[in-house]
């Protein structure tokens, strides 16, 4: 009769823990998917952003690039006396470029202010995401104190009814 019980109390037991062990729910967890997929929807931004930004500078330096060779172009025509018309014609492209590169810094400037706006963003939305991290985390925590004293208290009871029964013995 005793050996039934035990075994009957020791197959609870391990059912009980297998049960509770794999059974750990956040209770916040809808919280935490959403937070990671705002967080991810930020990252995703926050690169577009950058890609942008990197884009518009490229653009710039080759704008840039553009006008010093042009620059060098005029000079050239200057030292061997250029018709004035040929002359007037780069003059004009050369100023067009000169608007061309503020303009393009002007768009910089905007994108610079998008790229602060989305990194700003990413850093909350991951702060965000954190905190509800290191609640999982410390729930998780309280979860496995409360098993491991559960299984102690299982371990205790087991060994106790041993000692009693090899007493009785």
């Amino acid at each position: 009769m005793y050996k039934k019980w035990n075994m009957d109390f020791l197959g609870r037991w391990l059912n009980n823990t297998e049960d509770e062990m794999n059974r750990f729910v956040f209770s916040l967890e809808p919280l935490y998917d959403y937070r990671m997929r705002l967080e991810d929807i930020c990252k995703k931004e926050f690169g577009e952003a950058l890609r942008r930004l990197e884009d518009e500078e490229t653009k710039l330096e080759l704008i840039k690039e553009s006008y010093r060779k042009s620059s060098d172009v005029i000079d050239g025509m200057k030292e061997k006396g250029a018709p004035m018309e040929e002359f007037s014609l780069y003059y004009a492209y050369i100023t067009r470029l000169k608007e061309h590169i503020e303009e393009q810094e002007k768009v910089i400037v905007d994108v610079r202010a998008l790229f602060e706006a989305k990194r700003v963003s990413l850093a909350e939305s991951a702060k965000k995401k954190k905190v509800v991290e290191l609640l999982k985390e410390k729930s998780y925590g309280l979860y496995s104190m409360r098993e491991d004293k559960a299984e102690q208290k299982a371990s205790d009871d087991l060994t106790s009814s041993r000692f009693r029964s090899k007493e009785r013995a």
